[in-house]
């Protein structure tokens, strides 16, 4: 009993907190990370796909609503060719995500999607792409900085069709 009403104070708090966001617009920036999920030049001689990729993104946010914002993102992530044994060594694959979408609030708990292109790269050559981006998220604060915590599928349609699951950590301002 003490702990469901912990819980219910916690969140008439976290809503409290947030229902002044309205008309707010945040520009939060950080790092990156993640694993490619897919292969899509596995037909290739040596092609053994990626590993660990890493980068940076910018956001902005904007609050429509105290629990609705509209959000567009830029940024890069560069990931690793992973070895396929002998000699070689795959080619990274590069993209630049530009993107735009929605997220809506429980608290402090997001959920989230976007679309736009990719700008992708591959051994010397570059193709842009349809970009689609499902992910949830929680905004928190640490020593007074405002932090958000994100996981999401980024997904690039169309010229190579290439996945990966990343981890973004972002400080708004």
């Amino acid at each position: 009993m003490k702990n469901n009403f912990l819980l219910a104070l916690s969140l008439i708090f976290s809503m409290t907190a947030f229902a002044q966001r309205q008309g707010i617009t945040k520009i939060g920036i950080g790092p990156t990370i993640g694993w490619a999920t897919s292969n899509p030049f596995h037909n290739l001689e040596g092609n053994k796909g990626w590993g660990l990729g890493a980068g940076g993104v910018a956001t902005v946010e904007h609050f429509f609503k105290k629990n609705i914002s509209g959000i567009a993102q830029a940024g890069i992530i560069a990931f690793a060719g992973r070895s396929n044994g002998s000699d070689s060594k795959n080619k990274g694959y590069t993209t630049i995500p530009i993107r735009a979408g929605a997220n809506a609030y429980t608290g402090n708990l997001h959920f989230g999607a976007q679309i736009g292109v990719g700008l992708n790269s591959f051994a010397g050559s570059s193709k842009t792409a349809f970009a689609y981006s499902p992910q949830i998220g929680y905004n928190f604060s640490r020593n007074d900085l405002p932090l958000d915590f994100t996981v999401s599928y980024d997904g690039y349609a169309g010229n190579g069709g290439f996945s990966a699951l990343l981890f973004r950590l972002s400080l708004f301002f």
